[in-house]
């Protein structure tokens, strides 16, 4: 019989032959770990055993992701207290991305690709590193034991089933990754693939640029998986080698593998999708909540702040104004997608249209700024829709695509994407 792609790296990581689901394993990862400014939690756990560095302070990225410039005070004393503690345990100061090298935390992993096809990678508190499944690793968000990790370099895990969501067909104009994602979600619910692995493969992901295969691995943690992953191809080794000089031994899976489910869909049947307040699961085409007054808008987050997204956004901008009641912010994901969309020009078209652009960071889907009032309603790329996710809990969230948020904010109501021709025609 043979292995999936989560099967043989969880093997090699361990260094046995082979591994089957459920087998408890103690691994040794040799990816960077990617902490988060907000780690302070694992920090004091690190420091209660007395340990005087981590295990290898080279391998230790700190990531300023969350707030950005615009954090409050008391996240400024969380700034100064993480230096400190690096300081102490003996991070690099090249290691630590700070204001002016900040972004996303697996947003940058992915951009400088510490996550190589064929590795095990780790991120401390952050669900979304599943995101990271897109470079063909076994990507996940260490929660449980991150102090010791820290201190060892080891952890521990289960083998996990392995779902398969195949996607045959070709997307529609104006349908995205995004999209796909949530039909998905839509279709197996929030419990379609408890603490197991989705595996996303088939001709449609073949078709997605890198950047709609971190979208579609980002929300894995929604229908309950522990992570996600798609197989490295062409595109997947060329954008590696592109980024990094590091030697690395990509995997697949086997033809004949066994998966606990296989899920077939046709994306060309999918159309643009929208999930409704205030469940997460809730989801649906846009025809069914079009005409919705809106008055706030954002793009960004770690499902879609990334180059495709903004181009993308800024494609449906071009010659045109935001509706006068509405506010949309622009967030890309890493300093890197900022500049980039410096020299392209779509910081400009942003500004014209009237959006407000803060640098780089989670921002607006945490309500670390621009936060929602009470009565206001958004729509949003950002990864939760829970009511006081992005500001009040008296305000309604929307999420969906990068093209509906803007033609939405555009409109100053809800609508399809495919009514507002890229590019100001």
């Amino acid at each position: 019989m043979g292995k999936t792609i989560t099967e043989k790296i969880l093997a090699k990581a361990c260094g046995k032959a082979e591994v089957f689901p459920g087998d408890y394993l103690n691994i040794t990862p040799t990816r960077p770990v990617t902490l988060a400014w907000l780690y302070q939690r694992g920090c004091a756990q690190f420091d209660a055993v007395g340990a005087a560095r981590v295990f290898d302070p080279r391998l230790v990225n700190v990531v300023n992701g969350h707030h950005g410039v615009t954090a409050s005070h008391s996240q400024m004393e969380v700034r100064g207290q993480m230096k400190k503690w690096c300081q102490k345990v003996g991070i690099p100061p090249s290691n630590i991305y700070d204001l002016g090298r900040q972004g996303i935390e697996h947003v940058v992993s992915g951009e400088r690709c510490w996550a190589l096809p064929g590795t095990v990678f780790v991120e401390v508190v952050n669900g979304h590193g599943s995101s990271l499944g897109a470079l063909g690793a076994f990507a996940f968000s260490l929660g449980y034991e991150s102090g010791a990790y820290l201190v060892t370099g080891r952890t521990w895990v289960q083998v996990p089933e392995t779902i398969k969501i195949n996607l045959t067909g070709s997307l529609q104009e104006g349908v995205t990754a995004r999209d796909i994602f949530e039909h998905v979600l839509g279709a197996i619910g929030a419990a379609g693939a408890p603490g197991q692995v989705m595996e996303w493969t088939g001709p449609a992901i073949d078709a997605l640029g890198m950047d709609g295969r971190f979208t579609v691995c980002c929300g894995a943690l929604f229908t309950g998986a522990w992570t996600a992953i798609v197989n490295p191809d062409g595109k997947t080794l060329d954008y590696v080698r592109a980024r990094t000089n590091e030697p690395f031994e990509p995997v697949s899976s086997d033809p004949d593998a066994s998966f606990a489910r296989v899920h077939e869909f046709d994306v060309s049947q999918i159309l643009p999708q929208v999930v409704s307040p205030p469940r997460r699961n809730s989801v649906s085409p846009v025809a069914r909540v079009e005409g919705t007054k809106i008055n706030r808008g954002f793009i960004g987050s770690c499902f879609n702040s990334r180059l495709e997204d903004m181009r993308m956004a800024a494609g449906i901008l071009k010659g045109k104004k935001i509706a006068p009641d509405v506010v949309l912010n622009i967030t890309p994901g890493t300093m890197g997608i900022y500049r980039e969309c410096l020299r392209e020009g779509l910081i400009e078209i942003f500004a014209e249209a009237e959006a407000t652009v803060p640098p780089p960071a989670c921002g607006m889907c945490t309500g670390s700024n621009t936060p929602l009032a009470s009565g206001d309603v958004c729509i949003s790329t950002s990864t939760c829709n829970w009511p006081g996710r992005m500001g009040s809990r008296e305000a309604e969230i929307y999420l969906a695509s990068p093209a509906t948020v803007a033609a939405s904010c555009i409109a100053g109501r809800i609508t399809d994407p495919r009514n507002h021709p890229k590019d100001g025609r």
